[in-house]
C-alpha cells in the first residue's frame, strides 16, 4: 500500500515538470522546459563542475516572472567543442523566435537581452558524440525590456546630398543636428557620435572637423537610460575632400557601395527606370584587383564631384596625385570592346572592367557624362589605343551602338582619337580641343596639381543616344588596356547623370556654385512628355502646370508627380536658389584740386555702390573701359585704385559682382574731375534797415551773396558758407546760419567756397568780404485823427483838410531838414512811396485813413508809416420856435429871469441828442462867444 502511494506521487511530479511552469530562486542546469525566476545561475547539463554530456538536445525557456520585465543572462565564462557543439539563442519564448545567435567553441554569447514582448530567451542546446567540454555559466536577471529607439541625424551642415552623404573639403567644420524617437519615454537618453577617425563626442547637436580626407562613417547611437543598455544607431558617409579625389572601391565586404547601389544609387536616380540584371566583371573576379569604384572630389580641381571609376588596375590607385605609372592588372579582356573599336583584334585587349544592365527609358533620349583618363598620354599616346565603349543594345532589335565617340563625330574614344601633340611631338593631335590636362613632362602641369594619378585625362564629354521609351536596352560600360597589362586607363562616369527620365536633376544652390543669377531662369524637364505631371513650388501645387517641363524664376523647391502608368508613377523634387543680382545703389563722380595732385581714391565708391549690399557677398572692382568691365577683365589693381592717376573728364567704369560665382554683376560709369581752385568774387556789403523797434538787431539772408560770390562758376559744383572770422572759415569750423542776427552794426562776415565732389579744394576770404549794415528806421509817430464840420450842410459829407497841421507831431524830433513827411490814400502808395497827397485834401470817404510816409532822405528806403482819420460831422438841423414870452416878475422893470432851455426841443426839432447855447449876436454865435446863462435875465 505504501509502495503504491509512493509511486503515484511521483507520478504526480512527473507530470507536473513537463507541463507547467515552475518558479526558480536557485541555480539550474540546462534542460527541456521553461523557468521564470530573475536570479540564480545558469549552467550546462554538467553543473558548476561537471562536463556536459554528449548526444544531447535540450530547449529551455527562461522568462522573467513579472509581466513588465524582460529576462537577461549574462554569459561569464563559455567553452564548447568548437564548429560541432552549438548554443542557439532565440529571442523569444519558443525556437520559432528571431535567432540572436549560434555560439560555439570560445565565442561567448555575453550579454543577452530580449527584445520581444513577452520578455524571454529560449536556449536550444546540441552536442555531438565526441568528449565532452566545460560548458557555459550565465548569471540570470531581470530588467525592464528595451523600448524602440530610433535614432535620427535630422541634419546636418552642410546638407546631406541625394544619396544621403555629406561631402566637405579637408579642414571645413560639419555640424551634425541628432534625434531619436522612443516607443515609450526618452527622459535621459544620451547621444554619442562615433566619427569614423577613433574619435567620439557627445550631445544631441555637435561639430566636428576631419583632419584627413577619406571616406568616414558617422554613427549616432542614443541610449536610454535602461540598465540594460537599451540604444538605437543610425549612420551617413562623410566624403572628406582635398585637392584629389577619394575612391572607394565597390563591391567589398567593406565597401560603402555594392555594384548595384553603385548603378542604382549613384548612377541613375529614376523610380521608374526599370533597371535589372546587373551585371560587372574586374579583376576581382580573377583573383586580382578590384577596378571598379565609388570616387567623391571636390568638384573643383576635377570636374565630377561624385561618380563611378571603371579602371583597368586598382581602383583606389586612381587617387591624386600623379606619383608614377599604374601597372597592376593581369586578368583577361573583353571581345565586346574588341569587335567595338577599330583596329583591335580578338585578344587584343587585357584587365577588361565593366558594367552592365539592362534598363527600360522612359523617355526619347538617354546621356551620362564621363571622362576619359590613361596613362598612355605623353610617352604611348601615338602607338597604344587604350580604350573603352559604352555598348548600348537595343534589346528587340539586337542592335548595338557605341556611345562613347567623340561629340560631333564617329571616332571612338580613345587613346589615339583624344590627343594633343603639344605632350608627344612624334604624332599629330587628334580632336585637341577634348583633350583637357597633361601631368608631367614634356610641357604638363606639375605632377602635384593632378586630381587623379593618371597622367591625362579628356575634358567632360556627354554619351547619348536616342530611344525607344517603355523599350528594354542593355547597356555595356567597359574600358580595358590594349597589348599588355601596362599603363592602366580609367573611365570616370558622373553620378546622377544617367538619365532616363523623370530626374529633375541636382539640386541648384549657390554653395554648389550651379545658382543662376535672379534675372536668369531655369528649366525644369522630366523629360517625360507623355505622362501627366503635377508640379508643386514650397509644397503648394502650381496650378495649370501639367507638361513635363516648367520655367522656374523664383527660389524655392520644386517637386513633381509623375503618373505615367498605374505601375509606374514617380516623385522627385530639386532645390533651386538664385544668386541675388548685384545693383549698383549711386556712384558719384570724383573730383580732386589741381593744387594738390591728379591722384584719384577710387574706391570711394565702394560704399557708394554697395549701399546695403554686404561687401562680403558682393566685390566691387575699377575698369578703363565698358568691355573689360562687362566681362571681368583686366581690372584696375586694388592697390591702384586708391591711388589712381587720372586725368581730367577721364571716365572709369566700375563692376560690382558676386563673390560666389562672379556671374551675376553690374555695370556703371563715373567721371574723374581736375578742380581749379575756386574764385571769390566780391560783393558789396549786405545792407537792410531796422525794424520799427530800431533794436540795432535783424536777421539777413546770408546765402543771397552765394549767386555774387561764385560768379560764372556753377552752384552745383561748390559750396559757400559764412564765418565771423578768418580762423573758422580756413578750418571750415563754426558755420554761419543763411538767416542770421548780427551781434554788431555793422558787423564783417568771412567767406569760404569749396568744391562738392573735394572738400579739400577751397578757398577762403583773408579779409571780411562784406558787411552786416543796419540802418536805423525813420519814426511816424502817431497823430490824433482830424475832424470838420460839414459847414455848407450839403449833406456830401466832404471838407477841405489841411494834412499838414500833423507833420509836427508826425516827425517829433526827427528834423524836417533831414527827414521828409508825406501823406497818402492807399497804404500800397505810402509803401511805395507814390501818388503822394498835395495841398489841402478834400475826403473822398467818411471816415477815410490817412497814411503818413516818414523817410529819412539819406536813406529813402527805411521809412516809417503811421495813420490818422478824417471825419466829416453833419451840421444840425433847427427849426425857428415860437416866440417865448414871460411874465414880469411882479417888479415892473421890464426885466425878468427867462429859462432859455424850454425852447430846446422845439428847436432841434424833438431831437434830445443836440446840445443848445444861446448868444445874443450872430457874430458870438458863430465864434462861440458870450455864451448866454442858463436862466437868462433880459436887458
Amino acid at each position: 500500500m505504501y509502495n503504491n502511494i509512493f509511486k503515484t506521487s511521483i507520478r504526480f511530479f512527473i507530470y507536473v515538470l513537463l507541463n507547467i511552469t515552475l518558479v526558480y530562486s536557485q541555480d539550474i542546469n540546462m534542460q527541456n522546459g521553461t523557468v521564470s525566476q530573475c536570479s540564480g545561475t545558469l549552467f550546462d547539463s554538467g553543473g558548476a563542475l561537471g562536463n556536459y554530456s554528449n548526444n544531447e538536445n535540450l530547449v529551455l525557456t527562461i522568462c522573467s516572472p513579472n509581466a513588465d520585465e524582460a529576462v537577461v543572462l549574462d554569459f561569464t565564462s563559455f567553452s564548447t567543442q568548437n564548429a560541432a557543439d552549438i548554443l542557439t539563442i532565440y529571442d523569444g519564448d519558443d525556437t520559432s523566435g528571431t535567432v540572436i545567435g549560434n555560439f560555439s567553441g570560445s565565442t561567448s554569447p555575453g550579454y543577452i537581452v530580449p527584445s520581444n514582448a513577452a520578455g524571454c530567451l529560449t536556449l536550444e542546446w546540441n552536442s555531438n558524440g565526441a568528449v565532452g567540454f566545460p560548458g557555459w555559466e550565465a548569471t540570470i536577471n531581470c530588467a525592464t525590456p528595451c523600448q524602440t529607439i530610433t535614432a535620427i541625424i535630422d541634419s546636418t551642415n552642410p546638407p546631406q546630398d541625394g544619396s544621403g552623404n555629406v561631402t566637405v573639403s579637408l579642414g571645413a567644420s560639419i555640424d551634425f543636428f541628432g534625434d531619436a524617437t522612443f516607443s515609450d519615454d526618452g527622459t535621459g537618453a544620451t547621444y554619442s557620435w562615433n566619427f569614423g577617425d577613433t574619435n567620439t563626442d557627445s550631445g544631441q547637436d555637435v561639430s566636428y572637423t576631419y583632419s584627413s580626407i577619406g571616406t568616414f562613417t558617422v554613427t549616432l547611437t542614443v541610449t536610454d537610460t535602461n540598465p540594460t543598455g537599451c540604444s538605437g544607431s543610425v549612420s551617413i558617409t562623410v566624403n572628406v575632400l582635398g585637392p584629389y579625389i577619394n575612391v572607394d572601391p565597390a563591391g567589398e565586404p567593406t565597401s560603402t557601395y555594392t555594384i548595384e547601389q553603385l548603378v542604382e544609387d549613384v548612377l541613375i536616380n529614376s523610380a521608374c527606370a526599370g533597371v535589372s540584371n546587373i551585371n560587372s566583371s574586374t579583376g576581382l573576379d580573377f583573383g586580382n584587383t578590384n577596378g571598379i569604384g565609388h570616387f567623391v572630389s571636390n568638384g573643383i580641381a576635377f570636374p565630377f564631384a561624385e561618380g563611378i571609376i571603371l579602371t583597368t588596375g586598382r581602383a583606389d590607385d586612381a587617387e591624386g596625385p600623379e606619383t608614377g605609372t599604374l601597372s597592376s592588372g593581369g586578368w583577361p579582356g573583353d571581345l565586346d570592346l574588341e569587335n567595338a573599336i577599330t583596329g583591335l583584334n580578338t585578344g587584343d585587349t587585357n584587365d577588361a572592367t565593366f558594367i552592365e544592365f539592362d534598363f527600360i527609358p522612359l523617355a526619347n533620349s538617354i546621356s551620362f557624362n564621363f571622362i576619359f583618363a590613361s596613362e598612355e598620354y605623353g610617352t604611348f599616346q601615338c602607338t597604344y589605343t587604350d580604350a573603352f565603349a559604352f555598348l548600348l543594345t537595343d534589346t528587340t532589335t539586337g542592335v548595338t551602338t557605341n556611345l562613347a565617340v567623340v561629340p560631333g563625330t564617329t571616332d571612338e574614344i580613345s587613346v589615339l582619337n583624344v590627343r594633343d601633340n603639344l605632350y608627344n611631338t612624334s604624332c599629330p593631335s587628334v580632336n585637341p580641343d577634348y583633350f583637357d590636362t597633361y601631368y608631367g613632362t614634356p610641357n604638363g602641369q606639375p605632377e602635384i596639381n593632378s586630381p587623379i594619378d593618371f597622367r591625362g585625362h579628356t575634358v567632360s564629354m556627354q554619351a547619348s543616344s536616342p530611344v525607344i521609351p517603355n523599350t528594354t536596352y542593355n547597356i555595356k560600360l567597359v574600358i580595358a588596356d590594349d597589348g599588355d597589362t601596362l599603363y592602366d586607363a580609367a573611365v570616370f562616369l558622373e553620378a546622377g547623370s544617367f538619365n532616363l527620365g523623370g530626374d529633375l536633376g541636382d539640386d541648384i544652390t549657390i554653395e554648389s556654385q550651379t545658382a543662376p543669377c535672379y534675372l536668369d531662369s531655369v528649366t525644369l524637364d522630366t523629360q517625360i512628355p507623355t505622362a501627366t505631371h503635377t508640379w508643386y513650388q514650397d509644397g503648394n501645387e502650381i496650378s495649370g502646370e501639367t507638361g513635363s517641363t516648367l520655367t522656374v524664376t523664383e527660389p524655392g523647391e520644386y517637386s513633381t508627380e509623375i503618373f505615367l502608368s498605374e505601375n509606374c508613377q514617380a516623385t522627385d523634387s530639386i532645390l533651386i536658389e538664385f544668386i541675388p543680382n548685384p545693383e549698383i545703389n549711386i556712384v558719384e563722380n570724383l573730383s580732386v584740386c589741381n593744387t594738390t595732385s591728379s591722384t584719384f581714391d577710387l574706391t570711394i565708391n565702394d560704399s557708394n555702390v554697395l549701399g546695403t549690399q554686404s561687401a562680403t557677398d558682393f566685390n566691387v572692382s575699377y575698369y578703363h573701359t565698358l568691355t573689360d568691365a562687362e566681362n571681368g577683365d583686366n581690372p584696375i589693381d586694388s592697390l591702384q585704385a586708391e591711388s589712381y592717376i587720372g586725368t581730367d573728364g577721364e571716365i572709369i567704369y566700375v563692376r560690382i559682382e558676386d563673390n560666389l560665382s562672379q556671374i551675376c554683376y553690374d555695370v556703371s560709369s563715373f567721371e574723374l574731375s581736375i578742380l581749379n581752385l575756386p574764385t571769390i568774387n566780391n560783393v558789396p556789403d549786405l545792407e537792410q534797415c531796422d525794424d520799427a523797434n530800431n533794436d540795432g538787431v535783424e536777421a539777413f539772408e546770408l546765402d543771397s551773396q552765394t549767386l555774387g560770390i561764385l560768379g560764372s562758376q556753377d552752384p552745383a559744383d561748390f559750396v559757400v558758407t559764412y564765418y565771423s572770422n578768418y580762423a573758422d572759415a580756413d578750418a571750415g569750423t563754426n558755420q554761419l546760419p543763411n538767416s542770421y542776427t548780427n551781434t554788431v552794426n555793422s558787423e564783417p562776415i568771412y567767406v569760404r567756397v569749396e568744391g562738392v565732389a573735394d572738400a579739400s579744394c577751397y578757398n577762403v576770404s583773408v579779409n571780411p568780404l562784406f558787411n552786416l549794415i543796419l540802418h536805423p528806421r525813420a519814426e511816424a509817430f502817431q497823430p490824433s485823427d482830424l475832424e470838420a464840420c460839414d459847414y455848407n450842410n450839403s449833406g456830401d459829407e466832404s471838407e477841405l483838410f489841411d494834412l499838414t497841421i500833423q507833420t509836427n507831431i508826425i516827425l517829433g524830433t526827427q528834423s524836417p531838414l533831414l527827414y521828409e513827411l508825406t501823406y497818402y490814400e492807399l497804404q500800397s502808395d505810402a509803401e511805395q512811396g507814390i501818388n503822394p497827397i498835395t495841398g489841402l485834401f478834400s475826403n473822398t470817404s467818411n471816415p477815410q485813413v490817412i497814411y503818413a510816409r516818414v523817410t529819412e532822405l539819406a536813406q529813402p528806403t527805411c521809412f516809417g508809416l503811421t495813420t490818422f482819420s478824417l471825419t466829416v460831422h453833419s451840421l444840425p438841423n433847427l427849426v425857428s420856435p415860437t416866440v417865448l414870452a414871460v411874465c414880469d416878475d411882479g417888479i415892473p422893470d421890464g426885466l425878468t429871469s427867462i429859462d432859455l432851455s424850454i425852447k430846446n426841443l422845439e428847436i432841434s426839432g424833438g431831437n434830445s441828442n443836440y446840445s443848445l447855447t444861446y448868444y445874443l449876436t450872430q457874430l458870438d454865435a458863430d465864434l462861440g462867444l458870450n455864451q448866454l446863462a442858463i436862466p437868462y435875465t433880459n436887458i
